[in-house]
């Protein structure tokens, strides 16, 4: 009966039920905003099983799916692992730090950085970010047309449809490829293909992002400070790009490298000599160690006054295996007033220029500034330089 109402379809479904039948029309409800409900209705149709079936329950029942409840329905839910990885959640990275936002006490800090990184972003035109490692499954769920449905549905499908039909017209003879009439086609109802509304889990990029400090005598004062405040607008605008997918690890070095906590790291008094090799082979070490490369985006920003022990021998391929994996390798170099005066290159400026990594623009930046000289302006162009695209 075309004339038909929903709600006189809904009461003949009733009658359905009541006469020994199975209901066809059923309802799927999902949230549209914070307080409204949209209603959906759809109808099932019968399914034609094909072969042999013996059921294997008591009293000729089979066990399997028995219950309450449809098929399709959710009848429990399991959080991801920690790791990003259904099934695999004793898999952990080394001393990793919490994710942001994890833990008392951190969620209005972690608010706050990411609303600055989208700020900078906005003002300096950072760039958007390509990734390169794989997508990881998230709690997030979205509703989309995705699923098909032969004969009924939310959308038509009008090039599956078209298709459908042409095969079925083909099969039964009724399409002379000499002489194509689309008038005598015959659409049947199994020719109608929907698209019907589908849960679908959001799958997001991740990323690791390496800080690394220089804590040498000589980088007392500003320098320090300069470096701290460019890797938290980094930081910020990193967590901005990834949607808070990002786990921060946070080095320091003099002679020699260690992980710190965040609060180590922005709080950690200067210290003795400089080997910069040292946080490299660090580096180097975690991402092989736990294969961090085959599954995160990976960054590693790094501060120094470009004063270093070493000529480049035990850097230079440091760097290399670092620039074979990194989305972008960025360091900030804060030469002091004596190189400046005397136009000199500092040790770290000549085996950068001896490994020729400034040609390699597309994964490495080095920027220059004075250590005498540091302002939030100065800072925030230290940051467009880093992670900027030309």
């Amino acid at each position: 009966m075309p004339n038909e109402s929903f709600e006189e379809l809904l009461k003949r479904d009733a009658q359905r039920e009541k006469d020994g039948f199975k209901k066809k029309i059923r309802i799927r409800r999902i949230l549209s905003g914070s307080d409204k409900v949209i209603a959906i209705p759809f109808v099932v149709e019968e399914k034609l099983i094909h072969g042999n079936f013996e059921p294997t329950g008591e009293h000729g029942l089979d066990e399997a799916g028995h219950g309450e409840g449809e098929v399709g329905d959710i009848i429990g839910e399991i959080p991801l692992s920690e790791s990003g990885e259904d099934g695999d959640g004793d898999e952990k990275i080394e001393n990793e730090e919490p994710k942001a936002g994890e833990g008392e006490g951190e969620h209005g800090i972690e608010t706050e950085a990411y609303q600055l990184g989208k700020e900078l972003s906005e003002e300096l035109k950072l760039p958007d970010l390509r990734d390169k490692g794989k997508k990881v499954p998230t709690d997030e769920y979205v509703y989309d047309l995705t699923d098909r449905h032969k004969g009924s549905g939310q959308f038509l499908d009008k090039k599956a449809t078209l298709i459908s039909v042409v095969k079925s017209n083909i099969a039964l003879g009724r399409i002379d490829k000499h002489n194509i009439d689309t008038t005598k086609l015959v659409v049947g109802p199994q020719d109608k293909i929907y698209r019907i509304l589908s849960k679908e889990r959001v799958w997001k990029s991740q990323a690791v992002v390496f800080f690394l400090r220089d804590y040498s005598g000589s980088m007392e004062g500003d320098p320090t400070k300069a470096i701290l405040s460019q890797h938290l607008m980094i930081y910020s605008w990193l967590l901005f790009q990834f949607k808070r997918l990002v786990i921060p690890r946070f080095f320091v070095h003099d002679f020699e490298a260690e992980e710190v906590s965040v609060e180590a790291y922005f709080t950690k008094t200067t210290n003795g000599g400089t080997f910069i090799p040292s946080v490299y082979q660090e580096v180097n070490r975690v991402v092989e160690k736990n294969n961090l490369a085959r599954d995160y985006n990976i960054y590693v920003f790094q501060g120094t006054d470009g004063d270093d022990g070493d000529d480049g021998e035990e850097a230079i391929p440091e760097i290399e295996k670092i620039l074979s994996y990194v989305n972008r390798m960025g360091v900030s170099v804060l030469k002091s007033f004596r190189h400046l005066e005397l136009k000199q290159e500092t040790q770290f400026e000549q085996y950068i220029k001896a490994g020729n990594f400034t040609d390699r623009k597309d994964v490495f930046r080095m920027h220059l500034m004075s250590d005498n000289n540091v302002t939030d302006e100065n800072n925030k162009q230290a940051v467009r330089a880093l992670v900027a695209e030309d």
